[in-house]
């Protein structure tokens, strides 16, 4: 088996449109030049062994918007969201709005949202885990007449399929806010969805609701979401920038 070629990584920068445009390139042993945006906006550039680095700076520019593009992409991403604390004064969101954590002695667990703060009762102090179970639990019961709201208003918007109405559970889930199974027109959303803007808990309802035309997501499911919901994005931006 040969050896292979590697050089050492060097630093390169070029003038594109008035603006710099950094990369590291490496020589290699392949035949063929290769392109990478990685998610912190740096480009890597793996060429032949042998080519001149001239030759290589002008395959860069020829992929300068590609780059840029890919570049702006990850910059537009949010960044990562804090974690949410459960003790006194710490900041939790209900409906879209910020609210302080507060405890108070009561002789039942109860929570209550009251002048921009989240009022937790308990007979005894509570742990942050129990805290936070009871928050969420108070979540989970908000959660029916608040999902049933949101589809009142989205569900106009599907009138010309006549579809059937989909049913709503609640369900909590890890890694999504919604999901839903076409052949039972059955849709299951998070009782944290609770935390954001109604209008984030109507991009998510409209999201499953529009599987229910299309089971994937291709750009014919992306077109019609779009068509009933033309500023999804912002909503769903809103709704991942959440504190976890």
């Amino acid at each position: 088996m040969p050896h292979s070629f590697s050089a050492a990584p060097r630093r390169e920068t070029l003038l594109y449109q008035n603006r710099p445009l950094h990369y590291t390139l490496v020589f290699r042993s392949r035949r063929t030049i290769g392109f990478a945006v990685k998610p912190d906006g740096s480009v890597h550039v793996s060429a032949p062994a042998g080519i001149p680095a001239e030759w290589v700076a002008q395959q860069v520019l020829k992929r300068a918007d590609w780059i840029l593009k890919h570049q702006e992409t990850f910059a537009a991403r949010p960044l990562p969201a804090p974690s949410c604390r459960f003790e006194a004064g710490s900041t939790h969101f209900y409906l879209g709005q910020p609210h302080r954590l507060h405890f108070a002695e009561a002789r039942r667990l109860a929570v209550s949202a009251l002048e921009g703060e989240l009022v937790l009762s308990s007979p005894t102090p509570l742990t942050a885990a129990q805290a936070e179970a009871l928050l969420h639990s108070w979540h989970v019961r908000q959660a029916g007449p608040a999902f049933a709201a949101s589809l009142e208003r989205v569900w106009p918007r599907f009138a010309e399929f006549n579809l059937v109405r989909p049913t709503l559970a609640v369900r909590s889930m890890r890694t999504r806010w919604g999901s839903c199974t076409p052949s039972t027109a059955r849709i299951r959303l998070s009782p944290e969805l609770l935390r954001a803007r109604p209008e984030c808990l109507d991009y998510v309802v409209l999201h499953e609701c529009c599987h229910l035309l299309v089971g994937d997501h291709s750009k014919a499911f992306y077109d019609l979401q779009t068509r009933l919901m033309p500023d999804w994005e912002r909503w769903k931006d809103e709704l991942n920038a959440l504190p976890k």
